[in-house]
């Protein structure tokens, strides 16, 4: 049996609405996932401040400590 093109299509009213549910039932979901994934990429924004706050106090640190060894290891001017 051949159909031809663009000839309507019926469906139930029941089963149409059902589609419907289903779609705004995914677009719903759609919408929440873009949210999680907004909310997640705002989280490792502040995640990678956080760690790059992390890394420049270390070096900092680690500027002094090896300030600090050098003066320790001079040898003594004699006065």
């Amino acid at each position: 049996m051949k159909e031809k093109s663009g000839a309507p299509v019926f469906v139930r009213l029941e089963e149409y609405k059902d589609v419907i549910g289903m779609l705004e039932l995914i677009k719903n979901k759609l919408n929440e996932a873009k949210e999680t994934l907004g909310n997640l990429n705002e989280l490792k924004n502040e995640e990678d401040s956080e760690l790059e706050l992390w890394q420049s106090t270390m070096q900092e640190i680690e500027r002094k400590i090896e300030n600090i060894d050098r003066v320790l290891l001079e040898p003594e001017s004699s006065f």
